[in-house]
């Protein structure tokens, strides 16, 4: 009877254990509040920091795959941006130091130094932000399909194209189905859902990405190409092959001029990498965290 006993309490200890390391795993929603505004995130594992950051129209949600992928072996935290998701939207300029001045407020407010930043196309151009005027802040990077800098002999910007601003600003499902299969390679992805969800995403952040695009217009916000090659943050680049928004050679150009770099081709995948390969990437990202720790 002793022996039953003692072989059940052991039973529940084991359940009760797994039971909290998936609970671990599973994202808990949270808000912060930085400079007086709530900014929305969701975090799940514990370990060494990474926080994710979306591009423009997305939220932290978006991430998804990639936090079950990560939260077993570190703390996986994923931002609603400033201006983005369900984080609140100031009426303010928005650019790349706007995003970074949050980001850096918002992970002194939750208690955390230093983290492995991965940023996806506009929040990579937040990470490279955060990178150069806090290098303190980042442990190292992950670039997937984004950012950039501004070299000394840079020609002016030409003309914007109007109809691609529309339609990355989506205002109808058409718009937004249009923007999806432009990023996805593989558009079984681009179901009726994921075209409507894009849809409201954008709709509820219009004034951001509209004010981004004057803040871009007007030079804001961004890096140089000094600034860029004094990153001295352990960086992995990872980008699809069929990027039409941001080409391979965005990447040869950050290869070049990040010293302490690396680049990762994925074949048949467009803007969205860790979406359309994420067993592969989280993979990748995991070898690269563990390998730089």
């Amino acid at each position: 009877m002793k022996r039953l006993l003692v072989a059940i309490l052991a039973s529940l200890l084991m359940f009760g254990a797994c039971a909290g390391a998936q609970e671990r795993l599973e994202p808990a929603a949270k808000d912060a509040t930085v400079f007086g505004y709530k900014l929305h995130y969701l975090e799940a594992g514990r370990g060494e920091p990474i926080i994710l950051l979306h591009g423009s129209g997305g939220e932290g949600a978006r991430w998804m795959p990639t936090i079950q992928g990560l939260a077993a072996n570190f703390r996986v935290i994923a931002i609603d941006q400033i201006g983005f998701g369900q984080s609140d939207k100031p009426l303010t300029i928005y650019h790349t130091g706007v995003f970074a001045g949050f980001l850096s407020q918002f992970m002194k407010t939750i208690g955390v130094s230093k983290a492995a930043i991965i940023g996806q196309s506009m929040g990579a151009g937040v990470a490279l932000y955060l990178a150069v005027h806090h290098p303190e802040m980042v442990e190292r990077l992950v670039l997937v399909d984004g950012g950039g800098y501004r070299s000394a002999t840079e020609t002016p910007t030409a003309a914007p194209n109007w109809h691609n601003r529309q339609i990355a600003n989506a205002g109808t499902l058409e718009e937004s189905r249009e923007y999806l299969e432009k990023l996805y390679y593989d558009h079984s992805f681009v179901t009726d859902k994921l075209v409507e969800q894009n849809l409201i995403l954008r709709l509820r952040s219009a004034y951001t990405a509209e004010s981004m695009q004057m803040a871009n217009d007007r030079g804001l916000g961004g890096v140089t190409e000094d600034e860029v090659r004094g990153i001295k943050s352990p960086t992995l680049l990872i980008w699809g092959m069929n990027d039409p928004l941001s080409s391979v050679a965005n990447a040869d150009k950050l290869n070049g001029a990040i010293k302490n770099s690396r680049k990762i081709l994925f074949e048949k995948a467009g803007h969205y990498p860790f979406l359309e390969h994420a067993e592969k990437f989280n993979q990748v990202v995991r070898e690269f965290l563990k390998l730089q720790s």
